[in-house]
């Protein structure tokens, strides 16, 4: 694994602003054999070429953007797996009220932190390098790199995919070998281990960053 760079205090940030980046980046996609690339490869270009003409325009609201990102995301992303892994242990303490409370907030945080970033494009280019399958074929890692347009140096991205019949599905993605899920189990847990993993502290929590994040659109 490459040495990381010193990017900033707060990295799952930068990892956030770079996730988006490269979804937007498809308009300098380099192209991959079919062979190299297969369905897998197909449904990550065709989720980032998909971004990049809904959410990059800038006629077009912040909630009209908001909106059209949670479409995307509801779409292509396997939101109730990843909810569950982040929550870890403490999925298991969760009733079936705060449980569909967590689904919607966690959908509302994730919708309010990226969709605003879609509106920042500054020229980065992206290439997918190779796809790597599990025996069985059930996960997939798509494995790209994003070169942003002031540093010379590339960053390594890698989709984590679940095809379940004929349905592709992100569960993760990871910014130089950081899982963003990883990175989210981590601070929700941070926050339940303050409370004795009581759910109704996270809920207020999340309730609070969503009111902050409206308040700054």
């Amino acid at each position: 694994m490459r040495p990381h760079r010193a990017r900033s205090s707060n990295r799952p940030a930068w990892a956030l602003r770079v996730a988006a980046a490269t979804l937007l980046a498809t308009a300098a996609l380099a192209p991959v054999p079919a062979a190299a690339s297969g369905p897998v490869g197909t449904f990550i270009q065709g989720l980032a070429d998909e971004a990049l003409n809904q959410l990059s325009p800038d006629n077009i609201s912040q909630e009209e953007r908001e909106k059209r990102f949670r479409q995307l995301l509801r779409a292509n992303f396997d939101l109730q797996r990843i909810a569950r892994f982040v929550l870890g242990h403490h999925a298991r303490q969760a009733g079936p009220d705060q449980m569909h409370e967590f689904m919607a907030l966690y959908e509302d945080l994730m919708t309010l932190t990226y969709a605003r970033l879609f509106a920042q494009y500054s020229g980065e280019t992206f290439a997918v390098k190779r796809v790597t399958e599990s025996e069985g074929g059930r996960y997939a890692m798509v494995m790209s790199e994003v070169r942003l347009p002031s540093d010379k140096d590339t960053v390594a991205l890698d989709w984590q995919v679940l095809t379940e019949g004929d349905r592709h599905a992100v569960v993760d993605l990871r910014v130089e070998g950081v899982s963003l899920a990883v990175t989210q189990r981590d601070e929700f847990g941070a926050v339940l281990d303050r409370h004795n993993g009581d759910i109704g502290a996270l809920l207020d929590n999340l309730r609070s960053r969503i009111a902050k994040l409206k308040e700054h659109r």
